[in-house]
């Protein structure tokens, strides 16, 4: 039987694009900012995930509710690597909330 020429279902990591010297660029539709990243950094935050998942697991800085972002896995040319800004990481806060317990006395 024929192969179907259906989309393949494969999972490409954040790692891949680490091996290959590759970058993720993210765009917001809704406000038109867009931020490139090491893959390094958000190997850290997400760990070792599939590119196209960063879309539900990142939301926008100005606006929680603008939807979906564009994620791109893209290697800069000459041209685009003049002037680009890569974002990097360089802590990671943690929120710590206590939680209490009443003890009768």
């Amino acid at each position: 039987m024929p192969e179907t020429y259906g989309p393949k279902g494969r999972v490409y990591p954040l790692s891949a694009l680490n091996d290959t010297m590759r970058l993720v660029r993210i765009r917001c539709p809704y406000c038109k900012r867009q931020h490139c990243y090491q893959p390094s950094d958000l190997i850290q935050i997400f760990g070792d995930v599939d590119v196209d998942s960063l879309m539900e697991r990142m939301k926008c800085e100005h606006g929680r509710d603008h939807g979906r972002l564009e994620v791109e896995a893209f290697a800069p040319t000459g041209r685009e690597a003049v002037g680009l800004r890569i974002r990097r990481l360089v802590a990671i806060k943690i929120n710590r909330v206590p939680v209490w317990r009443e003890d009768a006395a």
